[in-house]
């Protein structure tokens, strides 16, 4: 355990043969603004930087999707060099306009038949195009009072292929003009005719008369990006509960023209999942991942679950020396090779999460979380500084006084903490590459002042 001092006293002395010291000097990695000035009369500053980090792959087959997880992650990387290549699929269905439907008139000819997703952003590149292929599904236990786990690929009959589309995220932002009508942005995939005059072909007595009946005719879609590409580099995010997913029948009968059905997304009755997978091989990160090892892991890499996540252990921390914890914070920075990394396409996640080992495989959130600042006291959040070489990266920095003290108590063991990337999402693709253990300055670090007795 390596300890910085900016001030040695007794007890800094005692804490030195304790852990050992190196020196560094006040900088932009660490910042000026844990305490005023006038307080270092009475208070120590110390650095520990012999933090054991060690990355970890996680298969966590209990993040399950559907049952209200309506905002989906479309899309396929394959180019990102420090963690590797990322798919997802989504497969959803639609519903009927009503029990017992038909479509308008007599002697009904065709237009188009599209499907529509709503459009609700995107990460990474933005003008790179991707192809997503629709395919009808093949699974007649796709069900809305089911979760599906995020990694199992849906059966769908890849033989039977009713769409293509070639888009970038920057084609999908603006509204569309339909019939005259202007509607929100959308991903949207013209299926074949030869589908579309299936749809005509149905009765009301027969695939349409209820909803169940519908579900047996049509299971469902599964949307599905081309993984094959080397130039992948995007994904986007949908949002199935919208008004504007939904498969629209554009025809005409004998009388009239410019007529439409449409199949809503129904959050009471369409079932909807994600299937998300990662591979680190070849990338970055396959080399530091899961290694063991005893002294921690030079490189960090963290990204949105499912992914890769640190295990923080502090060794000896609850034999620091008695002593008032003013301030703890737990300071994480980014290292960059510079283009290389292609952090300007694939971006650092908006926050972290840190929570604390209580048993095992079990965590808490820290006792800091919950102080009268809060969250916001608490930290996590992604900021911009400016690091020794004078380049620009991210850091976080977690609060963690009170947690501390209790561990000095002898309140709470001291059995590490669980840091990995904050997505609201189910599954994302935000990810930062970070110092870790014996990485020079860039270590992840934990600053202390204290006051002593």
């Amino acid at each position: 355990m390596k300890i910085i001092f900016k001030k040695i006293s007794i007890l800094a002395t005692y804490i030195s043969l304790l852990y050992g010291v190196s020196g560094c000097n006040k900088s932009t990695i660490l910042g000026t603004g844990l305490i005023p000035p006038g307080d270092y009369i009475n208070a120590q500053d110390t650095v520990l930087s012999g933090i054991i980090a060690n990355n970890i792959l996680r298969y966590d087959s209990s993040i399950v999707n559907g049952m209200g997880a309506y905002q989906k992650i479309l899309g396929s990387i394959t180019t990102d060099p420090v963690f590797g290549k990322t798919h997802a699929f989504v497969f959803t269905q639609v519903s009927l306009p009503s029990s017992a439907f038909t479509f308008e008139g007599a002697g009904q000819t065709l237009d188009s038949v599209v499907l529509s997703l709503s459009y609700n952003g995107y990460i990474g590149d933005s003008v790179s195009t991707q192809t997503f292929r629709v395919y009808r599904m093949a699974d007649p236990g796709f069900t809305i009072d089911s979760n599906y786990a995020y990694n199992r690929v849906l059966p769908y009959n890849t033989g039977e292929m009713l769409g293509t589309v070639t888009v970038s995220p920057r084609s999908l932002r603006d509204s569309v003009s339909v019939y005259g009508t202007k509607e929100t942005a959308q991903l949207r995939i013209k299926l074949s005719n030869a589908f579309g005059q299936e749809l005509l072909s149905q009765k009301s007595d027969g695939a349409f008369a209820t909803d169940s009946s519908f579900r047996a005719y049509l299971k469902g879609f599964a949307i599905v990006p081309d993984t094959n590409l080397g130039t992948n580099r995007n994904m986007i995010y949908l949002d199935l509960n919208n008004s504007n997913t939904k498969l629209t029948v554009f025809y005409k009968n004998s009388s009239d023209d410019s007529l439409r059905a449409t199949f809503g997304f129904s959050q009471y009755t369409s079932a909807h999942a994600n299937y998300f997978t990662r591979n680190y091989n070849g990338a970055q990160a396959s080399r530091f991942i899961n290694t063991g090892n005893p002294k921690g892991d030079s490189i960090l890499f963290l990204n949105a679950a499912p992914g890769l996540y640190t295990k923080l252990t502090i060794p000896g921390l609850e034999n620091f020396p008695n002593a008032m914890i003013n301030k703890a914070e737990l300071v994480v920075t980014q290292i960059t090779s510079g283009v290389s990394d292609m952090n300007n396409i694939f971006i650092e996640p908006g926050s972290l999460s840190l929570t604390q080992y209580t048993n095992g495989d079990s965590t808490k959130i820290p006792i800091d979380y919950y102080s009268s600042g809060g969250a916001s006291y608490f930290g996590g959040t992604r900021q911009v500084i400016t690091n020794f070489g004078g380049v620009q990266v991210v850091q976080y920095t977690f609060n963690l006084a009170n947690t501390v003290q209790r561990f000095i108590k002898k309140l709470d063991p001291n059995n590490g903490f669980k840091l990995e990337a904050y997505s609201p999402l189910y599954m994302d693709v935000s990810r930062v590459k970070v110092g870790g253990s014996d990485l020079s300055q860039y270590n992840i670090k934990l600053r202390i002042i204290y006051t002593k007795p």
